[in-house]
């Protein structure tokens, strides 16, 4: 008959393993013979002291401090991720921002937090998203200073063309009697005026029709003519602003679109509640072992009072008997003694044995 490879080998272990391992009633019996031994007690002791040990370190396990680590720094990396769009959506107001939306440490803080991260996930996928979210908010951060960079130039184009509203309302009132005729001043005036409404129009919503609506009065403005120098001169001022609010808010437009494609945030957010359902399953099973550790604890206490009970009661015993057989031997001793070749008298010998007795009863633990 033919065996296989790993029969053979596991028939060469069994060979070398004792028999007591093999037979369940010779290991039985073997650990009761061997157990009152001092080598046997020594060897559950250590089993005991090992299992608390055991115990312990499942009880204070590192991957919740771990896990609790890596869920802070994601909580923060949030944080950041929420400024940012908090200044992406107040970058697209008429009110400037207060400051950068990116400050020095954002990139590097939300990076050592998908560091961590990565360092503590399971699976592949899981650990490809988090390095995908890492590139994104790399290009989340160039993205969005262009964006404030592009907001705040749009937003400085339009504040020159509400300027340019005023200054041309001035040089048209100043021309009003020196220019005889008025209908262009007005014409120019109220140009003007759309103009600038096109604008805000199209500021706060880009769209393609306030797009070419703007366009359409933006190429009226070269066309006032006949009018004073000065006149000329602010709407050429208006147009050069129109021009510019033209070439930029299209490029911010795209900005933002690429902003909102990111989804950083709702990605972290996922990333997050991963590693909190992790930590909530860790505290879960290091509460068990908490647990655990507190009934074994407590069982180890009851069985080091019961074998110290039995210890002092044993101690007692030994003692009682010790007593016992001391006074034995200790009448042993006095009778050997009193038996005297002249022990003829026996009132002599019983008076000297009822000494001995009264002696031995003295002599008594009290």
């Amino acid at each position: 008959m033919r065996i296989s490879v790993s029969e053979w080998s596991a028939l060469k272990l069994a060979l070398k393993v004792p028999r007591q391992l093999l037979n369940p009633e010779l290991l039985a019996e073997t650990l009761r013979t061997h157990a009152r031994t001092r080598r046997g007690m020594a060897a559950i002791v250590i089993v005991l002291l090992a299992l608390l040990l055991f115990l312990h370190v499942k009880t204070a396990s590192s991957a919740v401090a771990r896990l609790t680590d890596v869920v802070a720094q994601l909580a923060s990396a949030k944080l950041i991720d929420a400024r940012w769009d908090a200044a992406a959506v107040q970058a697209r107001s008429v009110a400037p921002a207060r400051a950068a939306a990116i400050e020095t440490n954002d990139l590097a803080q939300i990076q050592r937090a998908l560091d961590a991260a990565a360092a503590y996930t399971r699976t592949t996928a899981a650990r490809e998203s988090v390095a995908a979210l890492r590139k994104d908010y790399v290009e989340k951060a160039d993205v969005l200073a262009r964006f404030e960079r592009a907001s705040a130039d749009a937003r400085q184009a339009l504040e020159a063309a509400m300027r340019s509203d005023a200054a041309v309302t001035t040089l048209v009132r100043n021309a009003w009697r020196e220019f005889p005729r008025r209908e262009r001043l007005v014409a120019a005036e109220n140009l003007v005026v759309r103009v600038i409404a096109e604008m805000q129009k199209y500021h706060y919503a880009p769209n393609a029709a306030h797009r070419a609506s703007l366009e359409s009065y933006a190429v009226d403005l070269p066309r006032a003519q006949e009018l004073p120098k000065p006149i000329q001169s602010g709407l050429a001022r208006l147009e050069a602003d129109v021009h510019r609010m033209l070439l930029l808010k299209p490029l911010e437009q795209t900005l933002g679109e690429r902003l909102t494609a990111l989804k950083t945030g709702q990605r972290l957010a996922q990333t997050s509640d991963l590693f909190q359902r992790e930590l909530a399953d860790a505290m879960k099973v290091s509460d068990r072992y908490r647990i655990a550790l507190t009934i074994y604890t407590l069982a180890l206490v009851v069985l080091l009072a019961y074998f110290g009970v039995r210890a002092i009661t044993r101690y007692r015993d030994l003692e009682l008997l010790y007593a016992a057989q001391t006074r034995e031997l200790a009448k042993a001793l006095r009778k050997l003694k009193s038996v005297e070749p002249a022990a003829a008298d026996p009132r002599r010998v019983a008076s000297r044995a009822a000494e001995e007795d009264a002696n031995v009863v003295s002599e008594e633990p009290r």
